[in-house]
């Protein structure tokens, strides 16, 4: 089965002078996005209809294991028919695996829920397969260490597959014969792999991360006059629209506190240059960032997108870098499906996107995001911080303060746009970090960022809008989370073999 398709027109343009029509942006973002059908809330209803963050439910995955009892193989004099070979100890590796998925559930926060006993025949199977479709997990995790439990996975694959159960099937052999082209289809993430748990880590973030994206809230701040709210009919997460009025009255009754100066100390402290930003703007980035805290928390909300543009000393470039950078999604310009695709790639990444604007280098065959928010923690939260400095904002004389953001020549990036709805779609890219630029003489944003596409022959090829772009080489993870939620993977000119 082929994983490539010819995108729909899907392309979103923006608020800034990029050549983009400004209609079909706000159309295309705007409260339409995704096929969302918003309903009125009163202000109890809003209350009522967000899991608080502590409340949420975790993902809860199957696993079994599959192999036969020992005494198969000591039964069996001379041993060819116990392939992988007598010594194969399956018990001792499935206490290790077992061991390993108890570490798993801490580290994503997710319940895996394993038997002791493996699964050795048919009628095991049906009984576990009458326990599934009961309780219905999130997904099915097999993991099978001898080859002539092929035909008791089939069954299972079959039975969870036709349930819409996501399954992550794990072949813990070094060599097992035989055709596997098979498995590689929607629905299935196939592993095999010789003790690969990064892999299988990895299957169980995907899984927790749908789970995740289904309870998750996002914060519209726009010109609406009333509160009201939707959901993104494919991944399940909630939209509020909040009226910038409410933005407005925090921003306004947030005082420059303790929390303020030492975001102010801090952001300054680190900037390796600071062009022209006053200490008034300082003061207006922190009551931005104190108003959105606020509001977050009020909300109980997992991120964040508004019309930022035209705000005068509102705007909040420095407390979206900043959400950013602990892995809370804000989005500029009110663009939803940037806001999505920011909060997918944090999960499956554990890193902040790059929210750009497109541009292009023909005589090189390069491409350039341009933005004028930028996380500085290109490496996740626990990683090295990227040189910075600060100015103000780039195309207004208001003086309000931005951040520019210079990322390291050689770098792997990754660029992926989800384009939502009910035929969802994920276009994935890659590159290589050529230059960051500094603006002038670059124009655009404030950061500006020059790569190399290393998996299509012509940069301009590159699709979309607002794509976010993420510091390390995640093509394949992007893609294979696709696969198992049966994405359409849009892949613009991508001629590159599935999965890279």
């Amino acid at each position: 089965m082929t994983m490539k398709h010819q995108r729909k027109n899907h392309e979103f343009g923006c608020a800034c002078d990029c050549g983009v029509d400004r209609r079909e942006f706000l159309a295309a973002t705007g409260m339409a996005a995704g096929g969302i059908a918003f309903t009125s809330l009163t202000s109890s209803a809003a209350e009522a209809t967000t899991l608080p963050s502590g409340d949420k439910q975790e993902a809860v995955v199957r696993a079994v294991f599959l192999y036969p009892p020992s005494e198969t193989f000591s039964a069996n004099p001379d041993g060819w028919w116990s392939w992988p070979g007598n010594d194969f100890d399956a018990e001792g590796r499935q206490k290790k695996y077992a061991g390993a998925l108890r570490d798993m559930e801490k580290r994503l926060g997710m319940k895996i829920a394993a038997d002791n006993k493996p699964v050795t025949s048919k009628e095991d199977a049906q009984r576990l397969i009458d326990e599934i479709k009961e309780n219905q997990p999130d997904g099915l995790l097999l993991m099978m260490f001898y080859n002539r439990s092929l035909p008791v996975a089939d069954q299972l694959l079959q039975a969870a597959e036709e349930l819409g159960i996501p399954i992550v099937f794990f072949i813990g052999l070094g060599v097992k014969h035989g055709q596997v082209r098979q498995y590689r289809r929607e629905g299935v993430y196939f592993i095999q792999s010789l003790d690969n748990l990064d892999a299988i880590e990895y299957g169980m973030r995907m899984i927790t991360t749908k789970k995740r994206l289904s309870q998750s809230l996002l914060l519209s701040i726009t010109e609406a006059k009333e509160p009201r709210e939707g959901v993104e009919s494919f991944l399940g997460i909630k939209v509020r629209v909040i009226p910038f009025s409410r933005y407005a009255e925090e921003f306004k009754n947030a005082s420059i506190n303790d929390e303020a100066r030492e975001l102010i100390a801090s952001t300054s402290k680190d900037a390796k240059e600071i062009r022209g930003v006053t200490q008034e703007a300082f003061e207006n980035a922190a009551r931005a960032h104190l108003a959105l805290k606020k509001m977050l928390a009020d909300e109980g909300a997992d991120g964040v997108t508004m019309n930022c543009l035209k705000r005068g000393m509102l705007k909040p470039c420095i407390s979206f870098a900043t959400l950013n950078n602990s892995l809370i999604p804000a989005a500029c310009e009110n663009d939803l499906p940037a806001a999505y695709t920011q909060l997918l790639g944090q999960l499956l990444t554990g890193r902040p996107g790059f929210q750009h604007n497109p541009c292009f280098e023909t005589e090189r065959n390069h491409y350039y995001g341009s933005h004028c928010t930028c996380a500085t923690k290109l490496y996740g939260p626990e990683g090295e911080q990227v040189p910075y400095l600060l100015r103000r904002f780039a195309h207004t004389n208001e003086g309000s303060c931005a951040i520019q953001v210079f990322w390291n020549p050689g770098d792997p990036v990754t660029m992926v746009r989800y384009y939502p709805g009910q035929d969802a779609a994920l276009d994935v890219y890659s590159g290589k970090v050529f230059k960051s630029h500094p603006m002038p003489p670059a124009a655009g944003c404030t950061t500006n960022v020059e790569i190399e596409i290393t998996d299509r022959p012509d940069a301009c090829q590159v699709s979309g809008h607002h794509n976010l772009m993420f510091c390390g080489d995640f093509a394949r993870k992007f893609r294979l989370f696709a696969q198992l939620y049966k994405i359409r993977l849009a892949d613009t000119g991508y001629e590159g073999p599935w999965p890279v």
